[in-house]
């Protein structure tokens, strides 16, 4: 694979992201375990038989000791369905001085991911998207499926507009309900938009992490001198001198930091901020630790 190498995949075996706290109701087999009790997956008591049971659960063995009918009761294990939503728009290909773009950073933490979903058994799928859905991958559980989601992520190039906002809300009657959405993206646009658009899909049960992917020099604007920014979604540009909008901009974007955190945390959507200077691994391990955290 082309993005998950060896070193990558020998580093996360020492990860884990336990999907428990975002079960939900399904039909595949995970390891979350419904509080339902069945007849079938995983055996969990024995209860005295009542009329009506099924006898191909009666335990003779107990009878044996007992001479009394009891039958074997199961947990039922519920799966849950893992979209993978990556943004792929002309923003997520900047690069300020670090080593590597927004898009690269997303797309590897997105494979990470979904190397730790499968690897538990759980099903996961892929989804990029700009101004309309791209590549698209539905859920599987087969290990396998990761090479596919690593090709089209290793394929896929930034570029054009995006309405991050108009996309959630054109793809969310398409997602089964109670699923678990991955969102990977810089979040850069109408932030009340956006936020409306991910309201829907928390009243549809859905469960939501939103990993946002910056470059530093997009919260510290730590540039100099007159600069002549050009739009990498279409062909605005601008030029000013920074000195004179630093201190107002970096008030902006804390302040829109700010109403995401407090928004997502009202309606229950897990939020973490991953800056393109920080290691890959250290900020999985910073974001997972959180997430164990959470009650």
């Amino acid at each position: 694979m082309r993005i998950l190498k060896p070193d990558i995949l020998a580093r996360l075996k020492n990860f884990n992201f336990d999907l428990r706290r975002h079960r939900v109701e399904g039909h595949l087999t995970g390891r979350h375990r419904s509080l339902k009790r069945g007849f079938s997956q995983e055996f969990a008591q024995h209860r005295p038989y009542v009329a009506g049971d099924d006898l191909k659960h009666l335990d003779w063995k107990v009878y044996a000791r007992k001479d009394r009918f009891f039958v074997k009761e199961f947990q039922e294990e519920k799966s849950l369905k893992t979209y993978m939503l990556v943004d792929r728009s002309g923003s997520m290909g900047y690069r300020g001085a670090g080593p590597e773009t927004k898009w690269e950073y997303a797309r590897r933490l997105a494979m990470c991911m979904a190397y730790l979903i499968l690897g538990q058994g759980d099903a996961a799928g892929l989804l990029t998207f700009d101004t309309e859905r791209r590549d698209f991958l539905p859920p599987r559980r087969r290990m396998t499926h990761l090479e596919l989601m690593d090709d089209a992520l290793s394929d896929g190039v930034t570029g054009g507009e995006t309405d991050l906002a108009a996309v959630l809300s054109g793809m969310v009657s398409s997602l089964p309900r109670r699923s678990l959405i991955v969102l990977v993206s810089d979040l850069l646009g109408d932030s009340a938009r956006i936020l409306e658009a991910l309201r829907v899909y928390a009243a549809r049960k859905h469960r939501l992490l939103v990993l946002q992917v910056l470059d530093p020099s997009e919260r510290d604007l730590d540039i100099d001198g007159p600069v002549l920014f050009e739009s990498m979604e279409n062909s605005d540009s601008l030029r000013c001198e920074v000195s004179l909008l630093r201190e107002s901009y970096r008030e902006a974007f804390a302040l829109q930091q700010r109403l995401y955190e407090a928004s997502f945390h009202s309606t229950g959507v897990h939020h973490a901020v991953f800056y393109t200077d920080e290691s890959w691994h250290r900020g999985l391990a910073r974001f997972l630790a959180r997430q164990s955290a959470v009650a």
